[in-house]
């Protein structure tokens, strides 16, 4: 076990430099404190174990390992750390060499190991390109200045490295920290599969495509840790907007700390942060240290101008980017301050995130309306069951009975519901979505195409996956309006919404939830598109017996008594929705005029409704 190899060396290559200096100054003149005799240091010491007495892991011994030095490289940088180290060691290299650096120069190094400059220059050493220099452990002060003047320094980072004075986490020598640990109660299923990843090319890179639980990064984590590297954690929020030194401190870092980078990407591909992430992730791929790299979309090498060695997919059947976004920023700062991070924090993020995108463009719903309240025939009662069957035994029968569908398809549920307004489409959806306890979340076709090519499809998609990642119930309103018969192309609004609605369709094929779509003109649809769909159910307008239930549904036991609902359902032919309004209109004249709700009062409500529908209105005349 090695006391301190550092320590060692220093003390060695001092009684060198007193040596070469008693030769050039026999009379002894020169700085105080310079000594004139000594003996030359062995060039080829046992570096011993990398463990020193303290029981710490031996700096120096690492570098020379993680670097690849020999000897003499290792001995010429500590000889270059003397003048940072030493005011004596400084004057003396400043006096010995004539510049006016207290710095060595090469020649002024090379000699005092005993070799020439041509020699140096030969064998290749304290050259650009040569470890020492091309890792950014010595740099030139001069670097314009010819070979054997140039003069080396240590960087900053180096020399506190080597003496063990690390800088704090929160110094910006560079956008690196170290991730000490991830509050999770197990690894995540994808370490395994990344650490083999990892173990078959220790110098590779992989990315990662996060889903919205934001698992990336301690699967990242976990494999680093696994392969005794540490996990080093690049924060593309703090980089320098541009710098050309911020690829080789970045790699110079991650070898002094024997670790792997993480990198997230999320920002935009044309943005400033893109723009500097660019050439350091083309740089990181090439440097003989592990990288993982993930985000929220498929990866794209032109983009980012490298092409990982492997890729993995840990988004699951839900993905939603911006959400993904906010979770991994959420769990990144609770990881770097060794804070814990549960799945309850994660959803309450993907649900905020995820709602406030829909609410941009969909009317979201909490649902109230039970099973039990819908008013429908046995027939279409069954296949609403259906549809809620098929979203909660989906793994089962998919993944389980391997009844894979392919063709890209996901593994969510599209249904058309079709009849005329008021017939309990939009209600027999709202209790779909309360049966399977989540948000129901009615979008308005017509208003959300767009006449801009392409923002149709980019609204869509915003929907689609933010639906996804909370499990949302999408109801499409008016579906007539995307998916009417085609005709033949005539001009370029004829392409471009025939590019909508192929769109649409795509994406609900790819989709990984429930989505429905109404429509009151089933006639009008293409059968190309209806065939796509896993339930068409009829909503057709109530028999009086449905009708009867109806009333008594909306109006409640107690104001059923005093109303002749039979004769009401019997009479007058209405939809439910026509019903719940007509019931409401009575109701709020009945509240003004401080009475109770008569049947009186009903057939006014109905009078409203057929007028608003353009209906004959004189059988109330006899009736009232």
């Amino acid at each position: 076990m090695h006391p301190n190899l550092l320590l060692e060396r220093l003390s060695a290559i001092e009684n060198q430099l007193r040596s070469l200096y008693a030769a050039r100054y026999p009379d002894g003149t020169g700085p105080t404190g310079v000594v004139s005799e000594g003996s030359p240091p062995p060039l080829d010491p046992d570096d011993g174990d990398a463990i020193n007495a303290s029981g710490e892991v031996d700096r120096l011994v690492h570098v020379v390992t993680e670097f690849g030095l020999s000897s003499l490289e290792r001995d010429l940088l500590v000889a270059a750390l003397m003048s940072e180290m030493s005011q004596v060691c400084g004057e003396t290299y400043q006096r010995l060499s004539g510049m006016g650096s207290t710095r060595p120069t090469v020649w002024l190094l090379l000699e005092l190991f005993g070799i020439s400059s041509a020699e140096g220059a030969a064998r290749g050493l304290l050259r650009r390109g040569a470890p020492l220099l091309d890792a950014g452990l010595l740099e030139y002060e001069n670097p314009e200045a010819a070979y054997p003047h140039r003069c080396l320094r240590v960087p900053e980072r180096v020399v506190d490295f080597l003496i063990q004075d690390d800088p704090p986490p929160q110094s910006d020598h560079i956008p690196l920290r170290a991730v000490r640990g991830l509050a999770l109660d197990e690894e995540p299923e994808a370490t395994e599969e990344l650490l083999t990843e990892l173990r078959d090319d220790p110098t590779g890179s992989v990315y990662l495509s996060d889903g919205t639980e934001g698992l990336a990064l301690p699967a990242a984590c976990a494999a680093l840790n696994h392969l005794n590297r540490t996990p080093l954690l690049l924060d593309p929020d703090n980089l320098p907007i541009s710098s050309e030194s911020l690829p080789d401190r970045v790699i110079r870092e991650a070898r002094l700390l024997h670790g792997g980078i993480i990198v997230p990407v999320f920002t935009e591909p044309d943005s400033e942060t893109a723009a500097t992430l660019r050439p350091l992730l083309h740089r990181l791929a090439r440097a003989p240290i592990p990288l993982v790299v993930y985000g929220a979309t498929a990866w794209d090498p032109e983009t980012w101008n490298m092409t990982p060695t492997a890729m993995l997919d840990l988004a699951g059947v839900a993905s939603c980017p911006a959400a993904s976004r906010s979770v991994d920023y959420a769990r990144r700062q609770a990881a770097l301050a060794e804070q814990p991070f549960p799945p309850t924090e994660a959803q309450r993020i993907i649900r905020t995130d995820a709602g406030h995108t829909l609410e941009k463009l969909a009317r979201r719903i909490r649902p109230e309306v039970t099973r039990v309240d819908l008013e429908v025939p046995d027939a279409v009662r069954d296949r609403l069951d259906m549809l809620i069957f098929r979203i909660r035994h989906r793994q089962e029968v998919l993944s389980s009975w391997r009844l894979r569908r392919g063709g890209g398809r996901g593994w969510g549920v599209a249904a058309l519901f079709a009849g005329e307004s008021g017939t309990g489409k939009t209600m027999a959806a709202e209790a779909i979505a309360h049966e399977l306890e989540t948000e129901l979340f009615i979008i308005s076709l017509p208003t959300l195409v767009s006449k801009y090519i392409g923002e149709t499809e980019k609204n869509l998609e915003s929907i689609f996956t933010a639906a996804e990642s909370i499990n949302g119930v999408l109801l499409f309103d008016e579906a007539d309006s995307l998916f009417s018969k085609r005709s033949e192309v005539s001009d370029s609004k004829d392409k471009h919404a025939n590019m909508q609605s192929s769109y649409l369709l795509q994406r609900l094929e790819s989709f990984n939830g429930l989505a429905i779509l109404t429509t009151n003109l089933r006639a009008n649809m293409d059968s190309a598109f209806t065939r796509r769909f896993n339930e068409i159910i009829e909503f057709e307008s109530p028999t009086a017996e449905v009708r009867a239930r109806l009333w008594r549904t909306f109006l409640g036991e107690e104001v059923c008594e005093n109303c002749d609902t039979d004769h009401l359902a019997a009479k007058f032919d209405l939809a439910g929705g026509s019903i719940r309004a007509s019931v409401e209109t009575a109701a709020f004249t009945a509240a003004a005029a401080k009475r109770p709700m008569s049947t009186h009062d009903l057939l006014r409500g109905i009078e409203v409704e057929y007028r608003k529908q353009g209906r004959l209105c004189d059988q109330f005349q006899a009736t009232l």
